[in-house]
């Protein structure tokens, strides 16, 4: 495709060069792309389970590494055993946003309970290119209506977790009493960070009122959709009030899926998904 990319392989602590089945598989990191992230938390556990606190906690390093990386944030969404966020990457920072982001939210979400294990899976966090605009559209609707997806909420103004998306107005957070160090104990955490969610990409021949309306639409399609096919089905919403009474050690009755495809470019145009393929391998 002509663009230069940088490239990023972890390696576990301690482990050898020699293993390289210890490896996760290096991925190109494109500056510019749009992008749907997700991480799931370890054996699904409801660990996320919005709170005031674990909100206010979840907007405060968000907005803090994504002013501080350059990140700009489209859509959030923020589940009790997952998150999604739909972004934009101009400086090609994604993987020091994930990994500052997963970390200093573990981190501190283990100070505020008094708790010591991991927090996230074991398994890398997916990272999805929007190969397109229309693509990344798609990807804020999925973003914003996954509490009705998941049968939690009939309406997704009505998820008591964190879900926003653009043209949010910019969210003002202080910083959490407990973990976070300011300049007076020593540390660098700002005393308030600004939450800002950006306009995407990719629809330069619309006003703001137009694209605002567009990413409105395309929100309440999805929800409709998902909420028709529970409705078809027989099956009800849990609802907020029981959503947040749930014990955050437990985790869904179901058995999740393993082993499935993990897409790694969306794109609706079937030439220019094929031409990213072929440069990311």
């Amino acid at each position: 495709s002509g663009r230069q990319a940088k490239t990023y392989s972890h390696v576990a602590r301690g482990s050898s060069l020699a293993q390289p089945s210890r490896m996760t598989k290096a991925q190109p990191v494109y500056e510019g792309d749009s992008l749907l992230l997700t991480r799931r938390i370890r054996n699904q556990t409801f660990l996320l389970r919005p709170s005031k606190k674990l909100n206010n906690l979840i907007r405060y390093v968000v907005a803090v590494k994504s002013a501080e990386l350059g990140v700009p944030i489209h859509a959030i969404c923020v589940m009790s055993n997952h998150w999604h966020k739909c972004i934009t990457d101009p400086l090609a920072h994604v993987v020091d946003f994930q990994r500052d982001c997963h970390t200093f939210i573990a981190r501190a979400l283990n100070a505020m309970h008094g708790e010591f294990e991991s927090i996230w899976s074991s398994s890398p966090p997916s990272r999805v290119t929007c190969a397109d605009p229309l693509t990344l559209l798609q990807k804020i609707a999925y973003t914003m209506a996954n509490p009705v997806e998941a049968g939690l909420v009939r309406h997704g103004k009505s998820w008591p977790g964190v879900r926003h998306a653009w043209p949010h107005p910019p969210i003002t957070i202080a910083r959490p009493k407990e973990f976070f160090r300011g300049e007076a104990d020593g540390g660098e955490w700002p005393e308030v960070a600004t939450l800002t969610f950006t306009r995407p990409p990719g629809f330069e021949n619309m006003s703001h009122e137009e694209l605002a309306e567009k990413v409105a639409h395309a929100i309440k399609a999805a929800e409709e959709n998902s909420r028709s096919k529970r409705t078809d089905k027989g099956q009800s919403f849990l609802g907020r009030k029981k959503v947040c009474e749930q014990n955050r050690h437990h985790r869904p009755s179901g058995r999740a899926k393993r082993f499935q495809l993990s897409p790694k470019i969306a794109c609706r145009d079937a030439a220019l998904r094929i031409e990213r393929l072929r440069a990311r391998k």
